[in-house]
């Protein structure tokens, strides 16, 4: 770990297990500990046992409190705020992609939905953090975390009927779905709103009902996000991304990045390749 990155872990939070890997793990975060933004790699449910804190996805904040989950999808930008009343701690189960059984996947209607956890997502989960891994076989652990996942998805699915209009508005649905196809290709409100099924004005109003964005800023952080993948996975430089993920130019690129990020993207890149070194 290096030093700025064992001040900044000093500050915010104590970590009691990690998995680097598929696996189970448990952290305290100091009040006011934050953490993010970051690049989601994982399938990863995040448990709440005590304190509260705020998860912030693609530039959504939902908020959990003691005994609630979330379970996050790879490829999403998050970032972290926890409580300035007392210290919180969460434990949560993560699994890699390539850990993830051939033809299974988790239905988005799944992800990123704060939950009360399920008894027996709990009950898998501290099993899981009181079971000592094999390093050489992980098989155990891997269909262990599989079965949490599961556990708490399941749930989440059985109570979709009433857990509020945003999960039941196909329009939304729909917009989200091409938002995420656009490749760098420009793109209208107009053009968006002609393949949810809906008017601008509606399009408009489910955002901002829902999302809390408006329908571009949806594209924009959604471009942000796919960019910052390609910073982390590529060696293509700063134009040729800001080409690929629709903007119009590398400064445009760069503005729109450090106001999601909080940093340039050269900087993140830098970051982001010396933590993946030092797994």
């Amino acid at each position: 770990m290096s030093a700025n990155s064992k001040k900044i872990s000093e500050i915010h939070h104590r970590t009691e297990r990690f998995s680097g890997t598929s696996g189970f793990g448990i952290v305290t975060y100091r009040k006011g500990g934050r953490h993010g933004p970051r690049l989601q790699t994982n399938h990863q449910l995040m448990v709440v046992l005590r304190g509260r804190a705020t998860v912030k996805v693609d530039g959504v904040s939902m908020d959990l409190g003691p005994g609630m989950g979330i379970l996050l999808a790879p490829g999403h930008l998050e970032e972290f705020h926890f409580s300035r009343q007392v210290e919180t701690r969460h434990s949560w189960c993560q699994l890699l992609p390539g850990d993830l059984p051939v033809s299974m996947s988790f239905p988005p209607s799944a992800t990123h939905h704060p939950s009360d956890c399920p008894a027996l997502a709990l009950a898998l989960l501290k099993l899981g953090l009181t079971t000592r891994a094999d390093p050489v076989n992980q098989r155990p652990t891997i269909s262990l975390v599989v079965a949490t996942l599961w556990a708490f998805a399941a749930s989440l699915q059985e109570r979709l009927p009433t857990m509020g209009p945003a999960l039941k508005t196909p329009a939304l649905g729909r917009f989200q779905k091409a938002v995420e196809s656009l490749g760098p290709e420009n793109t209208t409100l107009t053009s968006l709103a002609n393949r949810a099924g809906v008017s601008r004005g509606h399009l408009i109003k489910l955002t901002k009902d829902h999302l809390r964005l408006t329908p571009m800023e949806v594209v924009w952080r959604t471009r942000v996000r796919n960019a910052a993948k390609l910073l982390g996975e590529t060696g293509l430089t700063l134009a040729e991304v800001a080409h690929q993920t629709g903007f119009s130019n590398a400064y445009h690129f760069s503005r729109r990045f450090k106001h999601q990020f909080g940093q340039a993207p050269r900087d993140w890149r830098r970051q982001n390749l010396r933590i993946a070194e030092k797994r």
